[in-house]
């Protein structure tokens, strides 16, 4: 390339245009397999139930090196939800450092690389806490609702029962919760 050349390439970049960011800047967000172990730390710090000790697939969202969203994924612990060709995701983190539209962009770059790489993953599904968020972003990323009977009655009456009937662990109450199912 010619003097000439690179200096006509530095002035018609823009300002506020990256690198190799195109005309429209955007974020420096990008996803990648992880470990489990590997986002533990953002779900130990940032997410309400903590980290999970294992997962079949995990993924991170970064901005340069630091970890700022993450999901992971493993097989139903439901009996009548655990079958080879699906997949419950059991935690889904975004912090703000992830920017804008990071949920859907997230799940937008999952859902793809799992039909690339996971071909016999025919089937996704999640559970919200109804007490936590509302699902907004299942319904933004194309999931279908799915309520479990325990779900129906807490929007009935405003008091249902928790899944795994009222707790886990003999102590903690749990909230109802939302199922939703994304087909691949």
């Amino acid at each position: 390339m010619t003097d000439r050349a690179v200096l006509v390439q530095q002035v018609a970049r823009l300002p506020f245009q990256g690198g190799d960011g195109g005309s429209i800047p955007t974020a420096r967000l990008h996803f990648t397999p992880a470990r489990a172990s590997e986002v533990a730390p953002l779900l130990a710090a940032r997410h309400y139930l903590g980290p999970v000790r294992s997962a079949r697939y995990a993924f991170g969202g970064w901005v340069d090196d630091v970890l700022v969203a993450c999901q992971v994924y493993r097989q139903p612990t439901a009996r009548h939800m655990n079958d080879p060709g699906r997949l419950e995701l059991v935690r889904w983190c975004l912090t703000p450092e992830a920017g804008k539209n990071a949920g859907s962009r997230m799940m937008g770059w999952v859902v793809r690389w799992l039909r690339r790489n996971a071909p016999e993953v025919r089937e996704l599904i999640s559970y919200s806490d109804l007490t936590m968020h509302t699902g907004a972003l299942y319904r933004a990323s194309g999931w279908a609702e799915w309520a479990t009977h325990h779900a129906e009655r807490f929007r009935v009456d405003g008091i249902g029962y928790a899944s795994g009937h009222g707790s886990w662990d003999g102590k903690t109450i749990q909230a109802p919760k939302l199922r939703w199912r994304f087909e691949l």
